[in-house]
This record gives structure tokens, C-alpha cells and sequence, in this order.
């Protein structure tokens, strides 16, 4: 999930690329940040690809007592410059996780590391603020703990593989 007013990076493992999983996670950020309503203001919209695990977009859009939490939008084929923020922040990801990286050794706890590191990397874009600096001003402090993420001082902050050695 990006988040383009902050630049905000979210991201989770998905055990299977489904449109059932997908709607569980959804279900769980719902829940975590305190019903579908704080759901709904942050997420007024998704913009996404339209991959298999995206081909329920009714189940998405509403909760499980059918409230509309969100809309869900669809990038065309071979537009990447439809949601260019989002493939920004894929090349930073990939700064950490190079191609050829095994992402079955990875677990929720490594992706919320590297979107910690990523969130917390200055931005241009931002006038040299970070996503989590700006997420907090625009949001609050107890919105990023819901969603589990944490500030990293500038001088921590590691975009390379060596983010995840053991």
C-alpha cells in the first residue's frame, strides 16, 4: 500500500496470492486501526494492478457488514506511470532486495523492517522530510503504531541488502 499525500509505505506477506488473502489482510488493517470508518479515511481509494488477488473488488471496497470502506481503481496494462509513486518506492525496495532474492526466506517481520528503512529515507519530493514525518503530521503518532511502524533515525537508515543480514 502507498500512501501518495506522505509517501507512506505499507507492505505485508501474503501466504497465498488470493483474493481471500488480500481481503484478510484488509480485514486486519481494518481492525488494527479501529474500524472501517478509520479504514475509510485513510484508504478513500486503491489503485491497483489487476492482478488475480485484486479480482474481487467488491469484497474489498466493503467491510463484512457491507459498509464501503474504500473504492477500488485499476491501473491499464502497461501503465506503470498510472501509480509512478508506487514503482518509486519499488525501487527502493529493490535497493534492499535485489532480483534473485529468495522471498520465501522472508518473513512479516523482515518486510516491516525494510518499509521502516524505506519510510524513513528523506524524499525530494517532500522537501527533504521523510514519508514517516510527514505520515505523523498528517495522521498522528498513534495511527503509525496501529500500523506498526516506526520512526529510524536518518543516520540508521540502511537501503541495501545488508538491512537484512543475520
Amino acid at each position: 500500500f502507498y500512501l501518495p499525500d506522505t509517501e507512506l509505505f505499507l507492505a505485508y506477506l501474503i501466504l497465498r496470492c488470493t483474493p481471500g488473502a488480500v481481503r484478510a489482510r484488509v480485514d486486519l488493517m481494518e481492525k488494527s486501526l479501529g474500524g472501517y470508518l478509520d479504514f475509510a479515511i485513510l484508504f478513500p481509494a486503491i489503485l491497483t494492478d489487476r492482478g488475480f488477488e485484486f479480482g474481487d473488488p467488491e469484497r474489498l471496497e466493503h467491510d463484512g457488514k457491507g459498509r464501503a470502506r474504500t473504492s477500488i481503481f485499476y491501473c491499464d496494462p502497461m501503465r506503470s506511470n498510472q501509480k509512478a509513486g508506487i514503482e518509486n518506492v519499488h525501487t527502493m525496495l529493490r535497493m534492499i532486495l535485489p532480483k534473485g532474492t529468495v522471498f520465501t526466506d522472508l518473513t512479516q517481520w523482515d518486510v516491516r523492517k525494510c518499509v521502516d528503512h524505506i519510510n524513513n529515507a528523506p524524499r525530494k519530493k517532500l522537501g527533504g522530510r521523510t514519508p514517516y514525518e510527514m505520515a505523523v503530521r498528517a495522521y498522528d503518532e498513534d495511527t503509525m503504531k496501529k500500523l506498526q511502524l516506526r520512526y529510524i533515525a536518518p543516520d540508521e537508515v540502511t537501503l541495501s541488502p545488508k538491512l537484512l543480514k543475520k
